[in-house]
């Protein structure tokens, strides 16, 4: 069990590393787009592309990622102290 924590955990890691770096590339490109759509008065969806880059950029979905692994971990090495 501890064996496939770990390999998970791992996998896990590489998988957020990689995505992180793919969505802030993503992330700039829509905070270009929202910046674009504020100088032609569009409000609604500039603050929409604002978001949707919060969400995406490596503050966004990925430290969420980040925070599920963390407790993955402490869960493996709790097994490993039992």
């Amino acid at each position: 069990m501890i064996l496939i924590l770990s390999i998970l955990i791992a996998f896990l890691k590489f998988i957020i590393k990689v995505s992180g770096m793919i969505l802030g590339i993503i992330s700039f490109l829509v905070f270009i787009g929202a910046v674009a759509c504020f100088i032609q008065k569009d409000m609604a969806t500039g603050i929409a592309a604002l978001l949707l880059a919060f969400l995406i950029s490596p503050y966004g979905l990925p430290k969420i990622a980040l925070w599920i692994t963390a407790y993955l971990e402490v869960a493996k090495d709790t097994l490993k102290e039992i």
